[in-house]
C-alpha cells in the first residue's frame, strides 16, 4: 500500500513553516555533500532571535528523496556560556526508491552546541530527531536522524563544516532503509 498523497501535505507543512516567519529576511542557506548524498536547507527566524523555521530536501545515490520542515527554539542556560541548546519538531516525508515505499513521520528532537573559545568562531554540535511508530505513517515503523559536526566561520557570515550523519527509517517489513551513514562536508551562508 502506497501513501504518495502524503507528500503534498508534508511539502505544505515544510513551506508553511517558512511562510509563517512573515516578511523577515532569509537567515541561513546550508548545503552539504557526502560520498553518497546531498542536502540543501533554508532557515529563517520566527519573529525572535531564538526561534527558527526550516525546510530541507535530501537526495542520495539510491534515488531516495526526503523532505523535511520544522521549527526549533534555541537558547543558553544561565551561567553556561560556551553551551547552547535547542529543541523542536520536524515533519519528514520519504520516497524510498529501492524499497519502493513512502514514509511520513513527525519527530521531536534537540541540539547541543559547544562554542570553542577562540578568535575565529568555531563550534562542535550534535543534533538528533526521532519519530516513534505512533507518529510514523506509510510503510515505516520509526525514523532516526542524527548528525554531529565541527564548524568554523572562515569568512564573516560564511561557515564551513565537516560532520557525520546517520539517517535511517525502520520499515514495516523488518528492513531498515539507511539513507545516509557517512561523513559530509558543507557550507552555511548567513544573510
Amino acid at each position: 500500500m502506497h501513501y504518495r498523497p502524503l507528500f503534498p501535505l508534508f511539502l505544505a507543512v515544510g513551506t508553511g513553516a517558512l511562510g509563517a516567519a512573515g516578511a523577515a529576511h532569509a537567515d541561513q542557506l546550508e548545503a552539504f555533500l557526502s560520498e553518497r548524498a546531498a542536502q540543501i536547507g533554508y532557515a529563517k527566524p520566527l519573529g525572535t532571535s531564538n526561534n527558527d523555521a526550516m525546510a530541507a530536501i535530501f537526495y542520495n545515490e539510491d534515488s531516495d528523496v526526503m523532505l523535511n520542515g520544522g521549527v526549533m527554539a534555541y537558547g543558553q542556560p544561565p551561567g553556561q556560556l560556551p553551551f547552547s541548546f535547542g529543541a523542536g519538531v520536524k515533519a519528514y516525508a520519504f520516497s524510498l526508491d529501492d524499497a519502493d515505499e513512502t514514509v511520513a513521520a513527525g519527530a521531536l528532537g534537540g541540539r547541543a552546541v559547544y562554542t570553542i573559545p577562540a578568535n575565529i568562531p568555531m563550534h562542535v554540535s550534535a543534533e538528533a530527531f526521532y519519530a516513534p511508530g505512533i507518529t510514523t505513517t506509510g510503510e515505516g515503523d520509526n525514523m532516526l536522524d542524527f548528525n554531529t559536526r565541527f564548524e568554523i566561520e572562515f569568512i564573516p557570515r560564511t561557515s564551513g563544516f565537516i560532520g557525520y550523519r546517520k539517517l535511517e527509517v525502520d520499515l514495516d517489513n523488518d528492513d531498515d532503509a539507511e539513507l545516509d551513514d557517512n561523513i559530509h562536508i558543507g557550507l552555511r551562508l548567513n544573510f
